[in-house]
């Protein structure tokens, strides 16, 4: 599609087809622009807006590292290592473009019921939650918001990361790829060897979910994305990885501080975590729910910020967060102690 050889009112027709908003003032060399990119080019002003307060959920610990980045020619601090309480559309906003390495996410699937999804043979009722409830445009839009705001805070070739199931990863690959024009690396397929039995009985046990793998550059322009691609094969006995992962379901000691209806396993987001980032990226998780990226993330020292709105999943992150903190603080006590017991420790 030539957009330069296009109307102005057709731009925003088009603009409007796709889901758009906020177009109605811009110029044709920002329309097509927000097009091309999917960036509102209004929008990427010079103001620079606070986080409210009580939107951000104080970790317990007080030793919180922060840091700064330029943004309208001041510095501000990025809440490194915490955890936003808070709409992510309300809150990646408050961030300055470019300043994540990676985004890891598990955004709402779409595919709870109001009255809940209910077995064959049996009264119990699953799937009921209300932020994983959205009609098919709303949805849709919804998709749209965030991962425009997630594409505008990662930096050049970042890389993203999308856990989804067939109610959702169609959608959100076609948004990454006909609407921003992202260039997708690898679908990667998470087979769950002891999956939920089907509740309907009327299909196939679902026994698989999706990671889209992208980079955040257009199709044709991206490179240098991070691929530990030695780390993989090093995983997986010094053979090539593989886009299927056989792992268990989260294991019961992962949720010993409260349940999250879609809670990972540390095992999956481990491997994504080794595969797309480096020690000392900064990484994000807009729907982080009960904190497994971050979890994740400190095991192997990487810096976080996590969004997630439901304050129930963020105290259990924090538990989750806390007991990882005291856990490696008490194993870098040991080696120190052994070291100085071996007469090796210099200090």
């Amino acid at each position: 599609m030539n957009f330069d050889q296009m109307r102005n009112i057709d731009l925003k027709k088009e603009l409007k087809n796709r889901g758009l908003k906020g177009y109605s003032s811009l110029k044709k060399a920002e329309l097509i622009e927000y097009l091309s990119t999917g960036i509102h080019s209004l929008k990427n002003t010079n103001e620079s807006i606070e986080i409210v307060k009580d939107k951000i959920h104080e970790p317990f610990s007080e030793d919180t590292e922060y840091s700064t980045t330029l943004l309208s020619k001041t510095y501000k601090k990025l809440p490194i290592n915490q955890i936003l309480s808070g709409d992510c559309l309300q809150i990646l906003p408050t961030f300055p473009d470019g300043v994540f390495d990676c985004c890891i996410t598990d955004p709402p699937f779409n595919m709870s019921k109001k009255k809940g999804l209910g077995w064959a043979f049996s009264s119990h009722v699953t799937m009921q939650e209300q932020w994983d409830i959205f009609s098919k445009d709303d949805y849709f839009q919804f998709s749209v918001d965030w991962i425009r705001e997630v594409l505008r805070v990662l930096k050049t070739n970042g890389n993203l990361f999308i856990f989804g199931s067939f109610h959702c990863i169609f959608t959100i690959g076609f948004i990454l790829q006909n609407l921003f024009d992202r260039r997708i690396i690898s679908q990667l397929v998470w087979y769950k060897p002891n999956a939920q039995p089907n509740i309907t009985c009327r299909m196939f046990t679902e026994s698989t979910e999706f990671i889209i793998w992208a980079v955040n550059n257009e199709s044709k322009k991206a490179k240098n994305w991070t691929f530990n691609y030695e780390t993989m094969k090093g995983m997986n006995s010094d053979k090539q990885m593989r886009n299927m992962w056989e792992i268990p379901l989260t294991l019961r000691s992962e949720r010993k501080h409260g349940k999250h209806p879609s809670q990972k396993p540390v095992a999956v987001v481990n491997r994504i975590m080794l595969a797309g980032t480096n020690e000392g990226d900064l990484i994000l998780d807009p729907f982080s729910g009960s904190g497994t990226t971050a979890v994740v993330a400190d095991q192997h020292n990487r810096k976080w910020i996590m969004i997630e709105k439901d304050d129930t999943y963020n105290q259990i992150a924090q538990m989750r967060i806390d007991e990882l903190s005291n856990r490696l603080f008490e194993e870098n006590l040991i080696k120190s102690q052994n070291l100085i017991s071996h007469g090796s420790y210099v200090g």
